[in-house]
């Protein structure tokens, strides 16, 4: 994830100290989660604050803003390991990536492997 800050200002100037007042609290009470600075020009104050700003670098971080959470053992390719009788192993945390061949854990987040198949799916439908 991409994290970006961005400055943002407001400028307060209101026809009287009383309306200025008013508005000047009024903005910083909207904008205290994001931590205002404020300057004075005369009857009028410049305020200062900082947007956070998020933009997912891949396909899975892109559907888990968007609400979408799936794990390993959600992924068709992930495959856990069998008992001696040809039953998968409850007790394992572990498995491996069809895909790639690496180990994961069972409740690791899905790849981009996973959300580009379930994609071509929904797309198939």
């Amino acid at each position: 994830m991409k994290t970006i800050n961005v400055i943002q200002s407001k400028f307060i100037d209101g026809s009287d100290g009383h309306n200025t007042q008013q508005e000047f609290n009024q903005t910083m009470r909207e904008l205290a989660s994001m931590k205002p600075r404020f300057e004075r020009d005369g009857n009028s104050f410049w305020i200062f604050y900082s947007e956070t700003i998020e933009e997912p670098e891949t396909l899975a971080e892109q559907h888990e803003m968007e609400g979408e959470k799936a794990h390993c053992e959600d992924c068709p390719f992930f495959m856990r390991p069998m008992s001696r009788f040809g039953v998968i192993d409850g007790r394992a945390k572990h498995g491996t990536c069809g895909k790639k061949g690496t180990r994961q854990h069972i409740n690791s987040t899905a790849c981009d492997d996973y959300y580009k198949l379930a994609t071509a799916e929904r797309r198939r439908f």
